[in-house]
């Protein structure tokens, strides 16, 4: 199907990364963890909602500072991304949380190419979280959304998009309320956030038991830095991948990127300031060809098929887009073209950050 849910499941995932962000520096994970039996208990939840209760003031601060990355699948790499915008937090007389959120996004199917888009939802969650050890598992269990609506913003390959003699093309009202819908079907399956001790997170859609894992490219390293991030993802023939945004927020500390390439000869890897990140986003959103540069970046290099690539950048406190970049328009590589056969370059990534050198 044209609008495989993966592009409209990140509403609520970006929910879920967003209220990590403040509720565990405000409870002490470490102190939960010492007493995992007593948290975990049945019949605390009250305990457990007091506890998440300290991040709701924040929660929708913390939201937009982060993208969702998109797969068409579980288990496929990211093929896309959405970037929470608009945000209101409250906390219901029955003690579940309601949120109504909304932003812009993208994502690459083999029907569509690059599609963007604006969603919005507004979602009662049940929330709850159990302790493993020092990881917290937090789960986001929907109990009804009052509003959800999806719009068409860019369609790369528009001509060859149809279902079952029905016009999708960008903007119209079968497409529009297709994405609505299936808002509402991916909403409906929850989510699962895993926190570590040091802050590092993973998610997953559906219940993830206590003690189980996503899949990650790369196994974490105990070398003192927070990880930031952990994916693989799948960058077409003239298409990016916009990741971030990526936080600095002390001084005398560097970004540490581990990035291995399969399936094509390379890609350029950038690293933006996120004020000319988002500019230059907002022009991947809106224009069907890719935009050269619009600020010069703080990194440029090219990486290669082989061997995993490593570089450690210091860096002011900030903001900060990591870019994968598989275009001619920017960078020192140019795609491999072949006829009828796309080289998307699979792109396996950590970012770190820790004491600059």
């Amino acid at each position: 199907m044209l609008f495989r849910s993966a592009a409209l499941r990140a509403l609520g995932l970006a929910l879920c990364l967003s209220l990590f962000g403040t509720v565990c520096g405000a409870c002490g994970q470490g102190a939960l963890g010492v007493m995992p039996g007593v948290v975990n208990d049945p019949g605390n939840l009250s305990l457990r909602r007091a506890i998440l209760g300290f991040a709701t003031s924040q929660l929708c601060t913390e939201m937009r500072k982060r993208s969702v990355p998109l797969r068409l699948r579980d288990d496929d790499p990211v093929t896309g991304r959405f970037y929470p915008g608009s945000c209101v937090a409250q906390e219901l007389a029955n003690g579940n949380l309601f949120l109504q959120f909304g932003g812009s996004g993208f994502i690459w199917t083999n029907l569509t190419k690059r599609m963007t888009f604006d969603a919005s939802a507004a979602v009662e969650y049940d929330h709850d979280f159990l302790m493993d050890g020092d990881t917290m598992y937090v789960y986001f269990r929907q109990r009804s959304t009052t509003a959800a609506s999806f719009t068409t913003r860019l369609i790369e390959q528009p001509a060859a998009v149809s279902l079952g003699g029905v016009s999708l093309a960008q903007g119209s009202a079968y497409a529009n309320a297709l994405g609505a819908q299936l808002v509402k079907t991916e909403l409906a399956r929850g989510f699962t956030v895993i926190r570590d001790d040091d802050g590092a997170v993973q998610f997953g859609l559906g219940v993830i038991e206590k003690g189980q894992r996503p899949r990650a490219p790369y196994e974490r390293r105990d070398n003192g830095k927070l990880l930031l991030a952990n994916e693989r993802t799948e960058v077409h023939q003239e298409q990016r991948d916009y990741i971030g945004p990526l936080e600095i927020t002390g001084s005398g500390e560097a970004l540490t990127l581990t990035v291995a390439v399969d399936g094509a000869p390379g890609v350029d890897v950038l690293l933006v300031s996120r004020g000319a990140g988002e500019q230059w986003l907002q022009a991947y959103l809106t224009q069907p060809a890719p935009a050269p540069f619009m600020a010069a970046p703080l990194l440029d290099e090219p990486v290669y098929s082989g061997a995993p690539w490593r570089r450690t950048v210091p860096l002011p406190k900030g903001q900060y887009y990591l870019v994968i970049d598989n275009t001619s328009a920017a960078g020192r590589t140019q795609p491999t073209t072949y006829a009828r056969d796309d080289r998307a370059a699979l792109v396996s990534y950590a970012v770190e950050v820790g004491d600059a050198p």
